[in-house]
């Protein structure tokens, strides 16, 4: 049967009877996605749907003033844990745009499971209470767990698989794992602490830019001999 052919409101039923989280308030937003993603009397692929949309229909089921903040958070999960391989994320910040491509439904994973306080503070005290990749700290931004091989690529739950992660890390290192098929032990948002990106002080690019061009080598070479005399 194509996808022309399935009827919407089965398909729903039968893709919310599913779902692997045992979360009341998880499954009903779940489905309000899904629905949002593939409204009433429209094709699939579904329209391409501002995050700001998807948002507004839970704070409007929640009936709250406080709006939901975890609506990324919750699609991410529809795209892995539920399995939902044809929810396709387009453009970033204010023009976030998720769109319903095709009714494929994947292998589910296990149940992401919640870390006890105890073994969370753990973590925590181990990164310094700081976000492993940015550095960033409460309360300027709240740390997330995550798992630095994520559950799909074979990572586990054993204590040097977490990390903390500010909320923006979080959602950069998902979109960044999404689709990638590198090796995960050499990756900067699983182990930046030994391949992220090392800053250098604009100053200082300036001055070694400046040397090389004196020189006559690349500022690459001439970085590595500096290194290498200094170790040396």
């Amino acid at each position: 049967m194509s996808e022309m052919e399935v009827n919407r409101e089965e398909w729903l039923t039968n893709a919310c009877a599913g779902f692997v989280t045992t979360k009341p308030a998880n499954r009903n937003y779940y489905r309000l996605i899904l629905e949002t993603l593939w409204p009433s009397g429209h094709d699939i692929p579904g329209p391409i749907v501002l995050l700001s949309r998807i948002r507004q229909v839970i704070d409007d089921f929640r009936a709250t003033d406080e709006p939901y903040q975890d609506v990324p958070r919750r699609i991410r999960e529809l795209q892995g844990e539920e399995g939902f391989l044809g929810i396709v994320r387009l453009g970033s910040g204010k023009k976030t745009r998720y769109q319903l491509v095709s009714l494929e439904i994947g292998p589910q994973r296990e149940q992401r499971i919640k870390l006890s306080d105890t073994f969370w503070e753990k973590i925590l005290r181990k990164y310094q209470h700081r976000c492993a990749v940015c550095g960033r700290q409460p309360p300027v931004v709240s740390l997330e767990q995550d798992h630095k091989i994520p559950r799909l690529r074979g990572g586990g739950n054993e204590e040097d698989n977490w990390q903390p992660l500010c909320r923006e890390c979080n959602n950069f290192k998902s979109t960044a794992c999404r689709g990638c098929d590198l090796e995960c032990n050499q990756c900067a948002w699983a182990f930046p602490e030994k391949f992220a990106p090392i800053k250098i002080s604009s100053l200082n690019i300036q001055r070694l830019r400046d040397l090389a061009l004196k020189n006559g080598v690349s500022p690459d070479s001439l970085l590595n001999e500096i290194i290498e005399r200094f170790f040396a």
